[in-house]
């Protein structure tokens, strides 16, 4: 029987500051390799903080391209999988990308669908393909944030028959003040998608607050694992906005999840 350990991040990042996100996420990366997770999982636009401020576009990178590569290195060092959100630049196109790397190297990229007004204003471009990355023999999927809200993408990932799906977000406080109230407002919509999928779906959201030069965003927290029945494996349950990590090892034919520990930094 075959099991994958998965870490789900909660993290917090700065704004626009590519490396120092980076090596922010490298220190959470060590840590949870020292736990024998082997796929990690940060949130969207992990590495310059979710935002719709234009002075995202300055620091977009193509893929492949520096910071590429260093999380490659990264994942080879630590002997895991890592997928993390970026601005990424392809010509005179941006978009909010979810890339995945692994011990041997860069694997492949998830654009986000669904974009919101926001997103748009800023200048990002939806992205036309569903790719299903192999992770120590589970299929991996991934949608972002307000795919979410949209029945195409779920309809991608049943038609794909993955295994897992990682679905992180950047929310604000408005959809959830805190870790405890965020992820439990997620079920509310997530849960018909595991069912349908018959897959599980790992939830995570940024954390903290993050200045920008226009304002400071307020991010609720939380992470999250539905089994491929709807149920809630382990979840985020505290009242704060901190950090926090959840890690589960989950068993493959899918009917069966052990957590391991959730830890609030």
């Amino acid at each position: 029987m075959k099991q994958l350990t998965v870490g789900i991040v909660s993290s917090h990042s700065l704004f626009c500051d590519v490396e120092a996100n980076f090596t922010h996420f490298a220190a959470i990366t060590r840590r949870l390799s020292n736990r024998d997770a082997r796929l990690i999982c940060f949130p969207e636009l992990a590495l310059t903080s979710y935002t719709t401020n234009p002075a995202v576009l300055d620091v977009a990178e193509s893929v492949t391209g520096p910071i590429t590569e260093k999380l490659c290195a990264l994942a080879t060092l630590h002997n895991v999988y890592i997928s993390v959100g970026m601005a990424e630049q392809d010509e005179d196109r941006y978009h909010v990308t979810q890339i995945v790397v692994g011990p041997n190297g860069y694997l492949g990229k998830y654009r986000k669908h669904h974009l919101t007004g926001g997103e748009i204003a800023c200048g990002f471009s939806p992205g036309d393909s569903f790719p299903v990355f192999n992770i120590d023999g589970f299929k991996l999927g991934i949608n972002i944030c307000f795919d979410g809200r949209h029945q195409d993408t779920i309809d991608a990932m049943q038609k794909a028959r993955v295994d897992l799906i990682h679905h992180p977000h950047g929310n604000e406080l408005g959809l959830g003040r805190d870790a405890e109230e965020w992820t439990r407002g997620k079920m509310v919509y997530f849960v018909p998608r595991a069912v349908q999928a018959r897959a599980y779906i790992l939830i995570n959201n940024s954390a903290g607050d993050t200045p920008n030069t226009q304002e400071t965003l307020s991010f609720g927290s939380g992470a999250m694992i539905l089994d491929p029945l709807g149920q809630v494996a382990k979840r985020t349950r505290q009242p704060t906005r901190a950090e926090k990590t959840l890690v589960v090892t989950i068993t493959k034919p899918l009917d069966e999840l052990v957590p391991d520990f959730e830890m609030e930094r």
